[in-house]
């Protein structure tokens, strides 16, 4: 048994062992410690090796009320903390209520898709009131302009949707969002990063971000360079949920970098908003990007996919037709090559938007628009829609 992942499946049969392992990637590990047998057997092993999961996944087959007993077993090894997802065929409404009792997070009596086993797994008890939507902005490669955009659309869905707005700039080492906006915070992301084990709440909260002209709040990046310490999915998980409770909009700006914490902040994205240029790099990499997204079960339908400094003449140039054909997905969104209007804002330490009208404004507009459409995504679908009462 692999104890370096808290992700445990036990299957009736090798049938999930694919579900399993691809859920344990969208939660940041690498691969699922996979039992095939009985959860008695499944809690035998666990006792053996003082193993205490996070995140349970059981297929039951057909089994019913028998399982109690092996499930009660299970649970010694178990903490508050761990979240269970149950597999069965049983169609039975006391069966899922003896479930619940005894802590089990969700029962499925049909199939259950990644993105609803995922949304389980990552469900936190929010504060009263709606939890704010997640939107994650990442470039396809480095020098995409990812950051810039990010920024504007964080103005944009301030000002222009009048909506409560944290910008999260998680690239560690190499992080801009506070030097282009003349920011000077004493705290920032290193909070977390480098004290994984802290509690996240208010008040760390309110100390790790910073004012930008009364509009939005950022956590910055730390201005020394360090070695990037090793973070764990869940300390970024418990931040997200930790702002979702503040803010309306959470955007996370991410570093051009796949790991277990990025594909972690990915899962529990409404948005990801990919940003190309159209040059044979920057295809290449979206295309692995996406690649790696549909692994980990983010849907397709939730990416918007942005094509920054849009009439650039590169050396290596393509057309959008072939960006579409080699990632398989439409351009939704065409940011045109202004770099007066860029450099100018960046020199002002500004928005775009705070300079006038310009066509990147304008597009930045529609970028936050897009964000602010109503979504259903990390939303998690009843379990028992198909259970009898």
């Amino acid at each position: 048994m692999d104890i370096r992942t808290p992700v445990l499946a036990i299957l009736a049969s090798d049938d999930y062992r694919a579900l399993a392992d691809a859920l344990a990637a969208s939660l940041g590990y690498a691969q699922a410690n996979v039992i095939v047998g009985t959860v008695a057997e499944a809690a035998q092993l666990l006792s053996a090796h003082t193993y205490t999961p996070r995140y349970v996944f059981i297929d039951i087959g057909s089994r019913s009320h028998d399982i109690l007993t092996e499930i009660d077993l299970l649970a010694e090894h178990c903490d508050m903390e761990t979240r269970v997802a149950v597999l069965g065929q049983t169609n039975d409404i006391s069966f899922y209520r003896e479930l619940m009792d005894r802590g089990v997070s969700e029962y499925y009596a049909h199939k259950v898709t990644l993105e609803e086993l995922r949304g389980v797994m990552i469900q936190r008890q929010a504060s009263k009131g709606a939890m704010g939507q997640v939107v994650v902005f990442i470039g396809a490669s480095a020098g995409d302009g990812c950051t810039t955009l990010a920024i504007n659309a964080a103005y944009a869905l301030a000002t222009e949707q009048r909506k409560s707005v944290v910008l999260v700039d998680f690239d560690y080492q190499f992080g801009m969002i506070a030097r282009q906006l003349d920011l000077a915070p004493k705290y920032g992301i290193k909070e977390i990063f480098d004290h994984p084990e802290r509690g996240i709440d208010e008040t760390l909260v309110n100390r790790m971000t910073v004012r930008y002209r009364d509009i939005f709040d950022v956590v910055a990046a730390p201005q020394p360079l360090h070695f990037l310490p090793q973070v764990t999915p869940e300390s970024v998980r418990d931040l997200i949920t930790s702002l979702q409770q503040k803010y309306q909009y959470v955007i996370l700006d991410l570093p051009h970098l796949w790991s277990s914490w990025t594909s972690s902040a990915l899962s529990s994205a409404h948005h990801v908003v990919l940003i190309a240029q159209l040059w044979l790099k920057s295809v290449n990499h979206a295309a692995r990007l996406l690649t790696a997204w549909q692994r980990i079960g983010i849907d397709e339908k939730h990416i918007i996919t942005v094509v920054n400094r849009s009439g650039s003449k590169f050396k290596e140039a393509i057309n959008a037709r072939d960006f579409e054909r080699v990632v398989g997905r439409r351009i939704d969104l065409y940011v045109p090559n202004d770099i007066k209007t860029i450099v100018k804002a960046e020199n002002q330490a500004a928005t775009v938007l705070e300079l006038g009208n310009s066509l990147v404004a304008s597009e930045v507009r529609r970028l936050a628009e897009e964000i602010a459409q109503p979504t259903t995504a990390q939303t998690t679908k009843p379990a028992l829609g198909a259970v009898a009462s």
